[in-house]
């Protein structure tokens, strides 16, 4: 095993193609000269994390791979739960969408005669892979066993989910709160379903949905709360843990470890009832999750899946895990003030060029590290999603000579809402530490928007 371990045991979206890049456009192990503004999915390591990752394999060359997964997940556990105040267990998965089918997968063991009944909010502005996998249909073309599956088939005939699903906005753009309709229907579907309700505190432009719902909806409802972004403070996650709610988080976002890298926190109140376990519960994980994903202190249940030990998962967390401790050194207060900073600086310069760029509403109701807004034609009207796409490329697809040392540039892709769509610049643990370390020098992020409004006025303005 080696370094590019780290591009595998995932799905294809990871894997690098013939021209060394992956589906969106990068190589993760190429950073040295990439600026980073993107929110997901194409993280590089840089260089921090990679001494971490050739830490860990040098371990993997002396040590057995089981006992480095459970030390590595001590220290996630750690990280987030400071004070020892929550019990519950760490299951892995080779993204965060695939986290998606453990809900599923404990209400067929738990409640194997009821049906399923599935609550999403956010849903466009949930990864497709999220969205896809909460129905309980395969995201992927290829597991982490390297296998082909039919992607959008559903994973087994025995699953069926029915599903409602709330909008994250309104055709204007503004953030939309469902939380007496979310309460009303799992009320409406709790006497005859497993009701699995999906809430996310991160959304793609930072949506943080309203929580205050939790404990005034039907005891038997699992919570299943995404902040994969993990854009968030460890007192939210331990409230979430306390409130019996599954949570989801990934190294690959705000923490920038090489995608994916998924964690379901699992209270234990809700893992102590994993015990009658079936294999026909079992069946249709069987081609997504491995032992590697199973913890250790659930012999039972790990012994229904295939041994794998996979090697790519636990590189991108111990990158994940590296970024992690080094941010936290600096504290919560610096860590707020430096991305509140950034976040003043990049909607002053948006709002000068005010002839180019439109700020999405209801930027208060998002999370500060990320910043979404519309781009214009020379009219005023709106770049479609298909026109933004296509400025995506031409900003982030090339190879550049114009934006000082660097080569590529990273950004978050566009998010399709109603008819329009909107782009975003986000900040990463690695970029607030850099920040931090230049004394808050923002002339790349504006030099990033000139590039931006040079691409457009290039594809739309001539």
């Amino acid at each position: 095993m080696d370094i590019n371990d780290i591009v595998k045991g995932g799905d294809e979206r990871i894997k690098l193609k013939e021209n060394g890049l992956n589906k969106h456009h990068g190589n993760p192990l190429i950073y040295e000269s990439v600026f980073n503004r993107g929110s997901c999915t194409m993280s590089n390591l840089n260089v921090d994390s990679k001494k971490a990752v050739e830490g860990m394999l040098k371990k993997l060359k002396k040590e057995d791979y089981d006992k480095l997964l459970i030390q590595q997940q001590k220290q996630l556990k750690k990280l987030i739960d400071v004070n020892s105040l929550n019990d519950f267990d760490i299951f892995y998965a080779p993204s965060g969408s695939d986290l998606c089918y453990f809900p599923i997968m404990f209400s067929r063991i738990i409640n194997p005669d009821k049906k399923i009944f599935s609550v999403v909010t956010c849903p466009e502005e949930l990864g497709t892979g999220s969205n896809t996998a909460i129905k309980g249909e395969y995201f992927f073309g290829t597991n982490q066993f390297e296998e082909n599956v039919s992607k959008n088939d559903i994973i087994h005939h025995d699953i069926i989910i029915d599903q409602q699903a709330f909008s994250a906005r309104d055709d204007q753009g503004n953030i939309l709160n469902h939380k007496s309709d979310i309460l009303q229907i799992i009320d409406e579907k709790s006497s005859t379903n497993q009701v699995i309700a999906n809430l996310v505190i991160g959304s793609k432009s930072g949506i943080v949905d309203n929580i205050s719902m939790i404990p005034r909806a039907n005891e038997n409802c699992f919570w299943v709360i995404d902040v994969c972004q993990m854009r968030t403070t460890q007192k939210l996650i331990n409230n979430l843990l306390r409130l019996n709610c599954m949570v989801m988080l990934t190294g690959s976002k705000f923490y920038q470890s090489p995608p994916f890298c998924g964690a379901l926190l699992v209270p234990k109140s809700i893992s102590s009832k994993l015990v009658n376990i079936q294999d026909s519960a079992i069946e249709p994980f069987l081609k997504i999750f491995s032992t590697s994903d199973i913890p250790l202190n659930h012999p039972k249940l790990r012994s229904k899946f295939r041994h794998n030990e996979n090697y790519g998962t636990l590189l991108r967390w111990e990158a994940a895990i590296s970024e992690m401790k080094l941010l936290s050194f600096f504290g919560e207060d610096m860590v707020t003030m430096a991305v509140d900073r950034w976040n003043a600086f990049i909607i002053s310069q948006l709002q000068i060029k005010s002839n180019y760029f439109e700020l999405m509403p209801d930027q208060q109701f998002t999370n500060r590290s990320i910043v979404s807004f519309n781009v214009k034609h020379p009219n005023g009207s709106l770049l479609s999603d298909e026109e933004l796409r296509v400025l995506y490329l031409e900003i982030c697809a090339k190879e550049r000579n114009d934006f000082f040392d660097f080569k590529k540039i990273i950004i978050g892709q566009p998010v399709k809402y109603d008819n329009k769509s909107f782009i975003r610049l986000a900040l990463g643990s690695y970029n607030v530490r850099k920040l931090i370390a230049n004394d808050f020098d923002f002339q790349f992020d504006k030099k990033l928007i000139s590039i931006i409004i040079m691409e457009l006025k290039k594809s739309y303005w001539s």
